[in-house]
Parts: C-alpha cells; structure tokens; sequence
C-alpha cells in the first residue's frame, strides 16, 4: 500500500503542467515573429492592462519624407536646393539626414562637393558646398522644418515622420490596455501625435531618467508594459514587468527587453497577448488533470484497492494525458 501511495502521487505530471505548455507557446511565438527570453513573463502579461510606448521608433519610424520645400528668397529651384542640403548631411548620422539622402537618391540628383563641415549636435549643421556657405537648422519644435540658408537666402523643408501604427490599430489595443506615451520629443510634438492617435495620457521632454521614474511611480499601484527602441529606453525597459522590443531596435533595448518582436511590427501586441491567454488556459487544463488523478488515485491507494504495478500505470497516463493535452493546437 506505501509502495502505491508513494507511486501514485508522483507529481511528474504537475513537474510537466507548465513547462511543456510554455515550451510550445514560445515556439508558437517565434514562427508568428516574437520570441519570448523569460517564460516568466508569458503568465505576467495576461495580467496587465497598462501599455507605455516611446515614440521615436516605437509609434513611429524615425523616417521622415519630405512634405514640401518652400524655396524662400533664393532663385533655385526645389531640386536645387535639395541637392544642396543633401550635399552637406552626406557628412551627418542623423536620423534625418538619412532620410533627406534618401529622397535626393530617389530623385536621382546630382550631389556637390563640400568642405569645413561642421555639425551642432541637437542645433544643425553648417559647410562650404560647391563654393557657397551652406548651413541647415531646425527652426521650431512644433512641426518637423529645416531652415536652409544658401549663400545668406533662406529656403524651408517641410518633413514628416512616417507613422509605425494607425487609428485602427490603436483602437484594437485599446479595447485590452490602457496607452501612454512617454517620449524625448518635444512635448508639443508629442501632443500632436497623441491628439492624431486619440491617445489621451502623453508626455514630452522626457530624459531617461524621468522615464524611469514614471514607470516606478506606476507599479507602486498596477503592473506596466514598456515597449521602446533605443538606449535611452533601457532603464525603463529593465523596470518594466514585461519590456517589448524589435529586433531593429538598440543592442541594450533588446538586452533589456523581455520579448522581442523579430518580425513585424507593434501590431504583434495583439498576437502576443492572444498567445499569453491561451497558454494560461491550456496550463490551467494540465493542472486540472494532474490534481483530478491525485484526488481520485491517491485515496484508492491508500484504500489498497490498486497494485503498485497499476499504480505506476495510471501514473504515467496522467503524465500522457498532460503531454498530449500540451501538444494540442492552442486554440481560443
């Protein structure tokens, strides 16, 4: 009866509830394009309801295309003008130099020799291109606009920055989670993104640091997700209760992430979400089956009304019976 007992409640079958499932969410995961780094975390989502993004590179791309380019008082033609702008960011790394060296290649202009360039970190830049004295500012923090002064003329280029997400999305994650958005942009440019997605808690002008502080602040009451892209999103990424990323983002936000999304873009949120609440129901199953065989085995052990043969008969069934249960589709 003791050797019955003992065989009877092993407990592989609850050891297999929760593993062999986490095992094939994350499998499930990386072919729908995410993959998870701590199984952990696939229970702690379903829990949440609260979503943080940054914006650069998060809800949107950290491309920008050229809306207009207002020539000003110079007598060059837009083309012209672009050649020279692109003539002297061919030296810059900025985001935005990228994409106006794009749209110059798109057009198939002609670039022109510079010299004595010079740029000014978060101010713009300035150089000799094709003999004349050539320099490129952002003039205001409200809309994306470069002011170009050529040989003493002014000219203005009008950009704007590609979105990641549209309403429609934002809607349908809205439905599961509350959405914020703490950013380093100007708080006036953070306004207008937020007023465009019919986001209401959004804010601006805000360092790493006061990221950070703002998640703190939040978990003293209710969990967080932080989904960002870059280094100064890392400390809030750490912090999170789950951290989202792609695989495009910063070496130390992806370190730092919990998921990262290999494929695709934000909308895999939805994806990750579904996958975190079926694997949760299908472990509750597992545990169910394991528990129902140790209420109904372990008393008729003990009753020494089964063999201990037949006892480590029925104990590997109801091992079976939780990996094959496991290996079912995972379905709503």
């Amino acid at each position: 009866i003791a050797i019955s007992v003992l065989v009877i409640a092993c407990p592989c079958a609850l050891g297999l509830a929760t593993p062999i499932t986490l095992y094939k969410a994350s499998t499930l995961g990386y072919r729908d394009g995410f993959l998870f780094k701590n199984f952990d975390k696939l229970q702690n989502l379903k829990e949440l309801n609260k979503i943080i993004f940054d914006k650069t590179g998060t809800l949107t791309s950290g491309i920008f295309t050229i809306k207009k380019i207002d020539t000003g008082n110079t007598k060059l033609s837009e083309n012209e003008i672009l050649s020279y702008v692109a003539s002297l960011e061919i030296k810059s790394n900025h985001p935005i130099a990228k994409s106006l060296l794009l749209e110059s290649e798109r057009k198939n202009l002609s670039f022109f020799s510079s010299s004595n360039v010079k740029e000014d970190i978060g101010s713009g830049i300035h150089g000799i291109v094709n003999g004349l004295d050539v320099s490129i500012v952002g003039k205001n923090d409200i809309e994306n606009m470069l002011e170009v002064t050529i040989d003493n003329q002014q000219a203005y280029i009008h950009l704007e920055e590609d979105l990641t997400v549209d309403q429609d999305l934002i809607t349908e994650i809205k439905k599961y989670y509350e959405i914020l958005i703490l950013s380093g942009d100007s708080s006036e440019k953070v306004s207008l993104l937020a007023e465009e997605l019919n986001i209401k808690h959004a804010l601006g002008d805000q360092a790493p640091e006061d990221k950070l502080s703002y998640v703190k602040s939040l978990q003293e009451t209710e969990g967080v997700i932080f989904i960002g892209d870059g280094v100064n999103d890392s400390p809030s990424l750490q912090q999170a209760d789950v951290a989202i990323t792609t695989s495009i983002s910063s070496q130390i936000a992806q370190a730092s992430s919990d998921i990262v999304i290999h494929e695709g873009g934000i909308e895999k949120i939805l994806n990750i979400r579904d996958l975190a609440l079926r694997s949760s129901r299908r472990v509750r199953q597992n545990l169910f089956l394991a528990f129902i065989y140790n209420s109904l085995m372990i008393p008729i052990a003990v009753a020494g009304s089964i063999s201990p043969k037949l006892g480590a008969l029925a104990m590997a069934m109801s091992s079976i019976s939780v990996v094959l249960n496991s290996s079912r589709k995972l379905t709503n």
